[in-house]
């Protein structure tokens, strides 16, 4: 489907609309792993991890809970009150309308009953949307209410979800990833406009709400925005950007702007970055009303970090400070008359600055003593801002910065619970117990507890613009089938990231300096829409990651405008290696590699699944089977399901593994994105090249991992062509915790993974040929096709040729295992190596290897920090000749 297709405008017919939500995934076809699917790695030797994967035992399928022949979970839960009948205006039609009270008054259901059980069935009176509903009498139990849902599934629920609504604006023609709000339009840097946000937060929020998205999705953008938007407050840090010459587009000249009071220039540098908003031009009389009205206080969190907790509360204090600095500087700057009822509070701010000031140059083991400092800060800029400006709005950027750097550190217990201590009490005076604020409003990635037995700031609503439980998917898909109202939680959902609209108008922008692009623009939004689409947020689908789309449109443009070529061949190739992980290198995966260094085997087990069904729906999209070497459909696998997301971060017990938990860190961060059911799944291209380092990093253990990527193209499969195995014992042996004692283990164990581990290098192209111009992953032979000759071996594999032909050099590999007690006898090893390698010549193994020319078989013996193999090649002419012992294929 094109991409304008699903960008429908907010007055898009209803049929218009219908037809753009057929749009689920589309993916196109990857190069990279044109033979590879992780589905294919079902050997019976791996076949506990691998081909019959299902979820832990207490996660039950959406599909085993499903209700009357609906095929999801939420089918039950929300669609008995929604009409997919109702007419354009949102009103059910005519002929379609149930008129329940006369319905249960004929049956003998009292009014009463029906209230009842219509709230136990958790039906919405007030939506104006009919029930989909039959009421149906049962002769023997009249005085009960049975609602008969409509058949669902999970691809029908998505089509329900709408795209993006916001009407669409972007200034200039340069895309740079780095482009601040505050960045000067005259500088002919593309910007999106995103400023409906301040009009969505006004009316969405009432008292102190968070949003938790994760990086890079533009919350600092927006925030910057409702500081400079709302603030009466000069704001000279943020506005620094702005030169003097920005102005003279108002036909004001260079000494007139020169000549302004420091407060006039920055009135007119803000409104001129707001000049032909789409704020401005569609709301004009609430930009007027509330355009620099309110005191603000922003506080950002990002640097609140320690080696220990003394610098801990050092870096807390001094974030305060800075922000008391800035509120001072501003009162001298415009000359501010202090009032009579802030004077004292102004007295009390200052003797709090110079305490700190004192206390700052103190060593880290006494900054301990000075906890409650932080509190007193704010406690009296707070007071101050109140007393002389009024209520304010407090905004707070990266509010789990301090949470997490204090969960990773390696402190005490003592210390680590005082440090969160002194977190919640902060909180807790700044957004319970403050009578100051007006309204507050939160930004982080996760979503972190802020209360201690019913107190803390226990009053924060949480707009869940990522669906997080269950209930969130019902409202957000609920509210789908109304139209956008351009206002209110609409506008501030549709705020964050790029939709379908935005990331076209971005193209054609772009063509202003780089012609070539709309020639090839279907191609080039495939690519885009392949590597970093995937997301919803809310009731909105077809979401971008902002920073990825304008890194790869920066670099596209760079790279067209170095070549003259303009075969379609060339651009193909430029559009492809513009495509990379762009987002994935703005920040650490922290708290997911804590738990995967605790938690191998669990986190193994649970990415084998994420990317199964990554790879299952990627083919499914392309229209053919990821076994590209079997004739039998492989089944879909299971979905990853999620039932509930309330982690608890900060008491996170990372002894044990939660597999809730984890999917949880990896949904808030960004690395998995919610289907409109109880499951997970991988978003995106992008996000999928980091599961398979992550995975990587789970079976050969960081260092090897690490280095892996320093091994040169084709690295193991050149060892292999010459007779040796050295590189492939050291991978079979690589630090990966799954084998840690060996005597619970079996043969199938190791074979297990030496194949995972296989897998693994060959995403760094260390099994893909030299000459080959892109990376092949390395495909293993299925279970069903390993049993050839007399037996079944325990490993296959169809690898790339020395004539650089695909899936035509075979690999076998039979493993024996070392017992523990023998583990430093090298010549048992080789005893044990040399009868694996017999026993593939006297079982036929080499069955398995249909159609390949060159072959090599592996006796390998494996314990405990001992490996031993012993290999052999051989060739053929054509796949029905015999086969000839060869020294090297080379």
């Amino acid at each position: 489907m094109d991409l304008s297709q699903i960008a429908d405008g907010a007055g898009a017919s209803a049929e218009k609309n219908q037809t753009a939500s057929n749009y689920v995934y589309d993916w196109s076809s990857s190069e990279d792993v044109a033979n590879w699917s992780l589905t294919s790695l079902s050997t019976n030797s791996m076949i506990s991890g691998l081909s019959m994967i299902t979820p832990s035992p207490e996660y039950t399928p959406n599909d085993t809970r499903s209700v009357d022949g609906c095929g999801d979970t939420l089918a039950a839960s929300y669609l008995l009150d929604l009409s997919m009948q109702s007419s354009n205006d949102g009103r059910p039609s005519p002929t379609k309308r149930c008129n329940r009270p006369v319905a249960c008054a004929r049956n003998g259901i009292s009014k009463q009953k029906l209230r009842t059980d219509i709230s136990n069935s958790r039906i919405s009176t007030r939506s104006r949307t009919r029930a989909a509903a039959v009421v149906v009498a049962r002769p023997e139990k009249r005085n009960s209410l049975v609602l008969k849902p409509q058949p669902c599934t999970p691809e029908k629920l998505l089509k329900m979800l709408r795209p993006s609504g916001s009407p669409t604006q972007i200034s200039s023609s340069k895309v740079v990833a780095s482009v601040k709000f505050t960045d000067a339009s005259s500088n002919s840097l593309c910007k999106v406009d995103k400023s409906l946000v301040c009009k969505g937060f006004w009316e969405a929020i009432d008292e102190v709400s968070r949003i938790c998205l994760p990086r890079r999705s533009g919350k600092t953008y927006n925030l910057t925005q409702l500081l400079l938007f709302f603030s009466s407050s000069l704001e000279l840090g943020k506005l620094e950007n702005i030169p003097n010459s920005a102005l003279a587009s108002d036909g004001l000249g260079a000494q007139a702007v020169s000549d302004m009071d420091v407060a006039v220039l920055c009135r007119k540098k803000r409104e001129c970055l707001f000049k032909d908003s789409l704020l401005l031009t569609n709301y004009p009389g609430f930009f007027k009303e509330h355009f620099m009205k309110y005191p603000v206080l922003y506080i950002s969190l990002s640097k609140c970090k320690g080696a220990s907790f003394g610098t801990f509360i050092r870096a807390l204090c001094h974030t305060l400070a800075s922000i008391i600095k800035k509120w001072l500087e501003d009162i001298e700057l415009t000359n501010a008359i202090i009032s009579a009822r802030a004077r004292y509070p102004l007295n009390e701010l200052k003797s709090a600055l110079e305490l700190f000031q004192k206390c700052r140059s103190l060593p880290a083991s006494q900054m301990v003593d000075q906890s409650d400092l932080a509190q007193s800060l704010f406690q009296a800029l707070s007071t101050f801002i109140a007393k002389q400006f009024g209520q304010y709005i407090l905004l707070i950027d990266e509010y789990d910065i301090p949470f997490i750097s204090i969960y990773l550190a390696k402190w005490s217990d003592e210390d680590k619970q005082a440090a969160l201590d002194v977190m919640k009490t902060l909180f807790q005076k700044m957004l319970k117990d403050n009578d100051n604020l007006r309204k507050g409003l939160l930004f982080g990635v996760f979503e972190i507890p802020l209360t201690e037995v019913g107190s803390g700031a226990n009053n924060i609503k949480d707009i869940r613009m990522i669906p997080a439980e269950e209930s969130d998917i019902q409202g957000s898909i609920l509210t789908a089938a109304h139209p956008h109202s351009g206002c209110g939680m609409d506008a501030l959902t549709d705020s964050f990231w790029f939709n379908a609209r935005e990331v076209e108008q971005m193209l054609d922008n772009s063509t202003k300096w780089c012609t070539r692009i709309a020639k090839h623009k279907t191609f080039i939004v495939q690519t885009i829409k392949k590597w970093y689409n995937g997301y919803y947020i809310g009731r909105f689908r077809g979401k971008y990651n902002p920073w990825s789309v304008s890194s790869f449109i920066e670099a596209l443009c760079g790279l067209l405008s170095q070549t003259t070529s303009d075969e379609e061949a060339d651009i193909a190739a430029i559009t492809k290696s513009a495509a990379r992980a762009y987002w994935v290198t703005t920040g650490t995966t922290g708290l997911i590699e804590a738990q995967i260094d605790r938690h191998r085997p669990q986190f193994i087990h649970l990415a084998k699944r994420l990317l199964c069904d990554y790879e299952a729906t990627k083919s499914k999209a392309d229209g053919g089977s990821p076994d590209k070497t079997s004739s039998e459909p492989l089944l879909p696998p299971p979905p990853v399901p999620l039932i509930s997301t309330r982690l608890n971060l900060i008491n996170f017990d990372s002894e044990l593994f939660s597999e809730p938990g984890l999917l949880t860190l990896c949904l808030y961060a960004g690395y998995l994105t919610r289907h409109p059911s109880t499951s997970v799944c991988i978003p995106n291209h992008e996000v999928y090249q980091v599961w398979l380092q992550l995975f990587a990093r789970a079976v050969l253990g960081i260092e090897l991992a690490d280095n892996s990527t320093n091994n040169a193209r084709g690295a193991l499969l050149s060892e292999l062509w010459e007779n040796k195995t050295h590189l492939l014992c050291t991978l079979a042996t690589s630090s990966h915790g799954v084998l840690s004692n060996h005597d619970n283990c079996l043969e199938n164990d190791y074979a297990n993974h030496v194949a995972n581990t296989i897998m693994a290098v060959s995403r760094f192209g260390m099994l893909t040929h030299p000459k080959q111009r892109t990376v092949e992953v390395s495909h293993v032979v299925p279970t069903r096709e390993n049993y050839a000759g007399t037996g079944r071996c325990d490993c296959a594999m169809r690898l790339f040729s020395s004539k650089n032909q695909p899936n035509q050099f075979g690999v076998v590999i039979e493993f024996k295992l070392i017992e523990n007690s023998r583990r430093e006898d090298t010549a048992y090893h080789k005893e044990r190596a040399e009868e694996g390698l017999r026993q593939i010549g006297i079982k036929n193994y080499d069955a398995c290897l249909v159609s390949c020319l060159e072959r090599m078989d592996v006796g390998m013996a494996i314990g405990n920090s001992a490996v031993y193999a012993v290999s052999r090649l051989f060739r053929r002419p054509n796949a029905h000749a015999a086969w000839e012992e060869m020294d090297s294929l080379l």
